[in-house]
């Protein structure tokens, strides 16, 4: 089955954001980033409207541009499109479940095949991401990851990319995002999420109850008067 991202990518008409896209395929980590969407284990992911393949596909897209500004070396790059890509494949639901992210860690050495080192710190990153900021660090040193620094930058950057695709629940509030890079990239994560939807024919709307659309419509139509601008959701 074909990616709807690479025939965005391959399509190569990405209006006002056509900069930025030129500007990451120019990057030296761009051909990884294709080799890790095109190897990904599609039957692996959690098959969900909202936390599956769709999701996965952007979220690689969020952590290839987090890898780019940050900058990443090659190998860490690697870790982060891997994580991006298996993080959520311990789900069982679509609602709040805090220990999604364990199970999907337990998961990533058969996935991956990595071992070591890199293993424990994508462990520990992807346990990270399914709960709050405040557990960040004490999840990440139940890993011991013998470099720090580098095991927490995985985690934040892996947190962002994901939390980019909040658009597609309409509960992106950039204050969350850890990198300045990153909250400016919340107006391209919106057109992203319209264009894959459109290029697969879904709904821009939350598949959620009907009363939760309207809650989160309202939270973002405030959020929208903030920025001063109006959203891609309404245009």
């Amino acid at each position: 089955m074909s990616s709807p991202l690479l025939r965005l990518i391959e399509r190569n008409d990405w209006g006002e954001f056509q900069p930025m896209m030129d500007r990451l395929s120019r990057w030296e980590g761009w051909p990884l980033f294709l080799e890790k969407r095109k190897t990904l284990n599609r039957d692996a992911l959690y098959q969900s409207p909202v936390h599956g393949y769709g999701h996965i596909e952007r979220t690689m897209l969020h952590g290839a541009f987090c890898a780019m500004e940050e900058p990443l070396p090659g190998e860490d790059t690697a870790l982060l499109l891997e994580c991006c890509a298996y993080h959520d494949v311990g789900r069982s639901n679509d609602g709040p479940d805090q220990e999604h992210g364990h199970r999907s860690a337990a998961r990533l050495e058969a996935l991956t095949g990595r071992r070591g080192e890199e293993l424990s710190m994508m462990m520990a990153a992807v346990d990270a991401h399914a709960r709050p900021e405040s557990a960040l660090e004490p999840t990440l040193k139940r890993y011991h990851p013998a470099d720090w620094a580098r095991c927490l930058r995985l985690a934040q950057l892996l947190k962002d990319a994901d939390g980019l695709d909040r658009v597609r629940i309409w509960d992106l509030d950039v204050k969350y995002l850890r990198r300045e890079a990153s909250r400016l990239r919340e107006d391209f994560a919106e057109y992203l999420f319209i264009r894959y939807q459109r290029e697969i024919n879904a709904s821009t709307t939350p598949p959620f109850p009907q009363e939760l659309v309207e809650m989160l419509s309202a939270r973002q139509d405030a959020r929208n008067r903030v920025r001063n601008r109006t959203s891609y959701f309404h245009r």
